[in-house]
C-alpha cells in the first residue's frame, strides 16, 4: 500500500479476511480431492484418512463413531469407508487399550506413508510462507487460527446440540 493509499476500513479488511477463508477452505478441499484421487479413493475417503492419521499423531486415536460424527456422515457410511480403508491396507482396527469395548482406527504404516506424501509438501508451502517471519509472529498466526477453528468448532457443536433438542 503506498502513502497516498487509504488504510482499508475494517469491515474491508473484515470482508477481504473472510474472502481470504474462503480460497483457503476451496484450495484445501482441492488438494485433499487431488490426494484422494492419486490413492485410488473416492468420496470422503481421504478425508477419513486424514482424520484419522491426525488423530493418531495427537495420541487420541478416533472411534468409528467419533469418524461419523467428524465426517457428518451415518455410523454405517463409516462402516463402509472404513472397510475400504483396510482393505487397501491404509487403515486397521484395534481394540481400544484403554477400554476394550471400544474399537481404534490406526493409521497403518502405508497409510502413514501417503499421510507423510500430503504433509511433506503442506510443510514445504507452510515453511516458505513463513521463512521470514519472526518466532513471535508464527506464533501469533497459530493462536489466531487455533481461535478461529475452536469457534467455529464450538458453533457447529452448538448448533447439533440445537437441532437434537427441537421437536420434530
Amino acid at each position: 500500500m503506498s502513502v497516498s493509499e487509504p488504510r482499508p476500513t475494517r469491515r474491508e479488511l473484515s470482508k477481504n479476511l473472510v474472502f481470504q477463508f474462503h480460497r483457503l477452505v476451496f484450495t484445501a478441499n482441492a488438494t485433499v480431492a487431488n490426494y484422494s484421487s492419486e490413492l485410488g479413493l473416492h468420496g470422503k475417503d481421504g478425508s477419513a484418512l486424514l482424520q484419522i492419521w491426525q488423530a493418531e499423531i495427537s495420541g487420541h486415536p478416533l472411534s468409528p463413531s467419533e469418524l461419523a460424527k467428524n465426517l457428518h456422515v451415518t455410523r454405517s457410511a463409516v462402516s463402509y469407508l472404513t472397510d475400504r480403508l483396510v482393505d487397501m491396507e491404509y487403515v486397521t482396527r484395534e481394540t481400544d487399550p484403554d477400554d476394550r469395548r471400544r474399537t481404534v482406527l490406526r493409521i497403518s504404516e502405508s497409510g502413514g506413508v501417503h499421510g507423510h506424501s500430503l504433509a511433506d509438501p503442506l510443510d514445504e508451502y507452510v515453511g516458505r510462507v513463513f521463512v521470514n517471519r519472526s518466532d513471535t509472529e508464527v506464533e501469533n498466526f497459530i493462536e489466531m487460527l487455533t481461535e478461529l477453528t475452536d469457534s467455529f468448532a464450538h458453533d457447529h457443536h452448538r448448533k447439533q446440540q440445537q437441532q437434537k433438542i427441537l421437536p420434530v
